[in-house]
């Protein structure tokens, strides 16, 4: 049986493979499932999910955290702005989902993104940057999207 190379990552999480790859995955997969919870703070308050400023001084902040520890800042660069590009995916499904009533609103008032979010995904992007220095290879857009796949709202 061949299997499909973006099933690999995701195989080896599986497998209990606590190597860096593994660790990777398993980090992109915690910070896919933030997505809906940021979709509902943005839609709760009527906010875009594309804000290219702020994706801008993150990718910057991750390409000088990236490039302290040896890694290639371009490498960095398009490794999360792929996870960035996944994350949208997810909000923008779920916002729409809202929008035409085909999944419920959370019962919970949105949690601010400042005070809550953002601290999780801070050390997320610390940890997958300490991942690629130990060997993972950063993840395609493909295997992102396979992996929020699951995040998103069920039709």
């Amino acid at each position: 049986m061949r299997l499909r190379p973006a099933l690999l990552p995701a195989l080896a999480l599986l497998a209990g493979c606590a190597g860096p790859q593994g660790e990777l995955t398993s980090l992109a997969e915690q910070r896919l499932a933030l997505a809906p919870d940021i979709a509902w703070y943005k839609h709760s308050r009527n906010v875009p999910v594309y804000d290219p400023q702020r994706e801008t001084t993150m990718l910057q902040t991750v390409m000088a955290a990236g490039q302290q520890q040896g890694l290639n800042p371009d490498t960095v660069r398009r490794f999360f702005a792929n996870e960035m590009e996944a994350s949208r995916r997810i909000q923008w499904a779920w916002i729409e989902a809202w929008r035409k009533n085909r999944a419920a609103p959370p019962a919970q008032p949105a949690r601010d993104l400042g005070a809550y979010v953002r601290p999780q995904i801070d050390d997320i992007n610390q940890r997958q940057i300490r991942a690629m220095t130990r060997g993972a290879q950063p993840l395609t857009i493909a295997q992102l999207s396979e992996i929020g796949a699951r995040f998103l709202p069920k039709n």
